[in-house]
């Protein structure tokens, strides 16, 4: 996976805690399949982006829910809850926003945002 750096300075303002939802934000009408391999794809961009805009260790478990939206152009919006381990080995839950064109390369998608979960 090619991480370019224009997806890490997306990530460079500070985090927000959230609290994690068993519902997507208004607008995610599609449930994605979290066993699929595309959809572990775009929870490891995710917490990959994310640790290299902040200089962490994290390293991507699994992601429980996804759900996805079109975003135009062929393009959709990800929304995704995923655990994630630090340095140490400590679990923690994070939800995430991804944009992309499914099928094109990792340097055209964007990781809107990744906060940690309450």
């Amino acid at each position: 996976m090619v991480v370019t750096l224009a997806a890490v300075t997306a990530l460079l303002v500070a985090p927000a805690v959230v609290a994690a939802t068993a519902t997507p934000p208004a607008g995610y009408t599609t449930a994605e399949d979290v066993s699929s391999d595309f959809i572990k794809q775009v929870g490891k961009f995710a917490v990959t982006v994310y640790k290299l805009a902040r200089g962490v260790s994290l390293y991507y478990v699994s992601t429980s829910q996804c759900w996805s939206k079109p975003a135009g152009g062929g393009a959709d919006d990800y929304w995704m809850v995923l655990t994630a381990t630090n340095g140490a080995g400590a679990a923690g839950s994070y939800v995430a926003t991804i944009w992309g064109i499914p099928g094109s390369e990792s340097k055209t998608w964007k990781l809107l945002s990744f906060n940690a979960t309450s």
